[in-house]
């Protein structure tokens, strides 16, 4: 069965000449039907801009971005509309994605007569009712008139989500669509989030720098782990959680936060070489986590740019040194 998205070699590339930045290096991805793909790793990384180039708002500088097996640059008129449609993205912050100055009415409803999704005003205005109380906005007509300003930040990213929904998309593109909400409503959405792809069969390119999150989200489905431009690790979420092989990885998850006292006191935690992001414009040579690594292996990883292998585990690693052995994060 034919991915409904597939990256081959994707780069994408800011400024010219001297202050050329790479911020998405020679991604390789493929994103099955109906599944959820969490794509993890610090502010900076490339998330954000692989997602927008999946979305259609930014073009890859090399590479090619399958949609359903065919190139997006390479789509006529009328199937890059339809792609556009069928792929929709919900942003990191619900307040300035939405217009201050149209009220929930005119942001749900605008879309629908745009794409002629319905015959009529009234039948607009119907459909967006629909649409915010499958968001979980009820009672709907309460939400109808009020302005993004006068929403909370849940509420505002859950009328984000019914935009979304007004073309019924097949795949959405989710960039930190949680971040900026009260850790008490993060839960809530993304509940909603998963009922969605249940009920609508919606696939997700969940982007998030939280592992815990994704986690969450995306316990059947996978992760790809992200350092300055390159996916350093991939596979099943189970196994990328309780059995990573990259140390970047390892590193994100044993920073992540335990409620239980006892699992916190039991944690290892991994103490990194350096703190320090390497800047983008002048990468480390080989293995670009190789300054801050507490398994660097001179003349090895200062100098070989390590590929994305396959484990027998389940998915890929980037790491020659690290690929066959795991490390124990809570001390038995």
């Amino acid at each position: 069965m034919t991915p409904i998205f597939e990256l081959r070699n994707v780069t994408k590339a800011f400024g010219v000449g001297k202050e050329r930045v790479i911020a998405v290096d020679s991604v390789d991805l493929t994103i099955e039907q109906g599944e959820i793909m969490c794509l993890v790793g610090e502010s900076g990384c490339g998330k954000s801009t692989t997602g927008r180039m999946v979305a259609g708002l930014l073009p890859p500088t090399a590479g090619q971005i399958l949609f359903k097996g065919q190139d997006i640059t390479k789509m006529d008129r009328e199937s890059y509309r339809a792609y556009r449609r069928a792929v929709q993205i919900v942003h990191q912050d619900p307040y300035a994605s939405l217009n201050p100055t149209h009220t929930v009415r005119e942001i749900i409803t605008a879309p629908l007569l745009r794409h002629k999704k319905v015959r009529s005003r009234s039948e607009a205005e119907q459909r967006a009712i629909e649409l915010l109380e499958i968001v979980d906005l009820t009672p709907a007509g309460d939400f109808m008139g009020k302005y993004p300003h006068q929403l909370s930040g849940g509420q505002r990213q859950r009328v984000s989500v019914a935009r979304a929904l007004t073309v019924e998309p097949e795949f959405i593109v989710a960039d930190e669509a949680v971040s900026m909400v009260d850790v008490s409503i993060r839960v809530s959405l993304l509940n909603m989030l998963s009922r969605l792809k249940n009920e609508f069969n919606v696939t997700f390119l969940f982007i998030t720098h939280d592992l815990a999150l994704a986690k969450y989200f995306a316990w059947e489905g996978r992760i790809s782990v992200m350092y300055l431009g390159r996916i350093v690790e991939e596979g099943p979420t189970p196994r990328v959680v309780t059995d990573s092989r990259h140390p970047y990885t390892q590193a994100l998850l044993s920073a992540v936060p335990e409620a239980d006292p006892e699992l916190a006191r039991r944690k290892r935690r991994m103490e990194l070489r350096s703190a320090d992001i390497p800047s983008l414009l002048n990468l480390p040579p080989g293995c670009t986590f190789h300054p801050r690594c507490p398994f660097f292996v001179e003349g090895q990883c200062d100098v070989h740019v390590p590929q994305l292998e396959p484990i027998p585990e389940g998915g890929r690693v980037a790491c020659p040194v690290r690929k066959s052995e795991r490390i124990e994060l809570i001390a038995l």
